[in-house]
């Protein structure tokens, strides 16, 4: 990773080690993705874990976007 930036890096980095994500993995149009839950059934996109580079281009699933998400059972 390479840093550059007028802030030292204590301060970018500070509370990094107490952060806590609430993110779940689950597949939505057939995609695995990284969602924060948002209620209702809803969550927001963190982050795609496809290997098709194609997925990376539909703007509806894009980090950032609401999409449905449904428990599943293992």
């Amino acid at each position: 990773m390479l840093y550059w930036a007028a802030i030292p890096l204590e301060t970018v980095m500070e509370g990094f080690e107490s952060m806590t994500c609430n993110w779940i993995e689950t597949e939505y149009q057939g995609v695995k993705m990284l969602v924060e839950p948002c209620g209702q059934g809803c969550g927001r996109v963190v982050r795609l874990l496809s290997p098709n580079p194609y997925d990376y281009l539909n703007a509806a699933i894009s980090p950032g976007t609401t999409v449905p998400i449904f428990q599943q059972s293992h």
